[in-house]
């Protein structure tokens, strides 16, 4: 039993009476005593204001579907998390899943009915994670204004998180990747979405990724400096890699900060590589051979095709948490996911599982075969002291 699961307030939305006595009694034997239970979407919507913290939700109901109150999750301010349970068949269930987190609603699973003990446990603890990595970053998530990031970047306001990359096997640190956030004047803590989306908007991309870019190496110096091996990964947007200096200035950047090429991995988004396939081709081509790592982030969630996964130079293939998280038990994200490391060995290159939330998604990532995992389970984003501290406690 999970003292944090007795604190989670839990609605129940199920049209039959049986399922409904069934959820509510397994709860309870976990230790969840604060729970409401609707038999209808339209009674449900009305105790939203309650104040749940996750919604187990089903998904045929005669009144209001699921699939319609999802929209009215996804139309709240402050959402609770959601469990998708059903007796139709696995695949549908799936693609409400999916339906559910394109809408921005905080989806922790989905179950087919009869639900059990275990399955419910698994998912409960997923709700864990969910809730703090919601709760443990983003005080707002408003945007910033064109000029608050122009003048932050010059101010220090670059705040950067390092989420470690561990072997599958022996767990053993391999590296991180480097999270952007940002702090205001005022103390607020913000995100990556209340400064990226204005950054690319606006001509500020460039200053802000190199900005990144530089504190991260100054930040691999001072581990290099104190014996650590540990790779960094920086993300790049296309449009910066499409700059004619972009080459020239990370090499400046990385002697500046004395740290050599081999431990610098630059990570591009699979969605956005076919925008300019030639000049990003050319630059990561020439980073390529400058020693530099080259990642495919978010991979499966694109539409690239082998041809060009075949012609770029990249030395590791990100699968996006999407087709990670929970692929135990979707048959069609575990599909991808096998594929997607199963190209990986095929081309020679290393692969990366994002989002291992829990055992399952560890001991699955194992079974296929991935080489490195990066998620929850391993270890939340931190602050570069707490990541030294956690990455010398363990021992790896």
């Amino acid at each position: 039993m999970s003292d944090q699961w007795s604190a989670l307030r839990v609605l129940i939305v199920d049209d039959d009476v049986f399922q409904r006595s069934v959820v509510s009694k397994l709860l309870q034997l976990l230790g969840i005593s604060q729970l409401g239970a609707e038999g209808d979407g339209y009674a449900a919507e009305a105790r939203l204001a309650e104040g749940w913290d996750l919604v187990i939700l089903d998904l045929n109901m005669p009144e209001m579907d699921g699939i319609e109150f999802l929209n009215i999750l996804a139309s709240l301010d402050e959402k609770p998390a959601l469990i998708l349970f059903s007796g139709e068949d696995q695949r549908l269930l799936e693609v409400a899943e999916d339906l559910a987190r394109d809408l921005g609603v905080n989806v922790v699973g989905a179950i087919s009915k009869p639900i059990d003990r275990d399955k419910i446990t698994s998912l409960l603890d997923r709700v864990e994670i969910k809730t703090a990595e919601i709760a443990q970053v983003f005080q707002v998530q408003d945007e910033l204004s064109e000029a608050e990031i122009r003048e932050g970047i010059g101010a220090g306001a670059l705040r950067l998180v390092y989420q470690p990359k561990v072997d599958a096997l022996s767990l053993d640190l391999i590296g991180a990747e480097a999270l952007l956030r940002w702090e205001t004047p005022d103390g607020r803590k913000l995100g990556p979405g209340a400064v990226i989306p204005v950054a690319e908007r606006s001509d500020l991309m460039q200053a802000l990724t190199r900005a990144v870019f530089s504190k991260a190496m100054s930040q691999l110096s001072d581990w290099q400096r104190a014996g650590h091996r540990w790779k960094v990964s920086c993300n790049f947007s296309i449009t910066d890699l499409m700059q004619p200096e972009v080459v020239a200035d990370l090499e400046r950047t990385i002697s500046v900060a004395q740290v050599p090429a081999e431990l610098v991995i630059l990570e591009v988004t699979e969605s956005k590589i076919a925008e300019d396939v030639s000049s990003v081709l050319s630059a990561l081509t020439r980073l390529r051979l400058k020693g530099f790592g080259i990642s495919i982030d978010d991979f499966g969630t694109g539409f690239s095709s082998m041809e060009q996964l075949r012609k770029f130079p990249f030395t590791e293939l990100k699968i996006d948490r999407a087709f990670v998280a929970g692929a135990q038990e979707k048959p069609s994200a575990r599909a991808i996911f096998e594929s997607s490391v199963n190209l990986a060995k095929l081309l020679g290159i290393s692969s990366v599982a994002e989002g291992a939330e829990d055992a399952q998604d560890l001991a699955l990532c194992r079974e296929l075969g991935v080489d490195l995992i990066q998620g929850y389970y391993i270890a939340k984003p931190m602050a570069p002291e707490e990541f030294l501290a956690w990455a010398l406690n363990r021992g790896h």
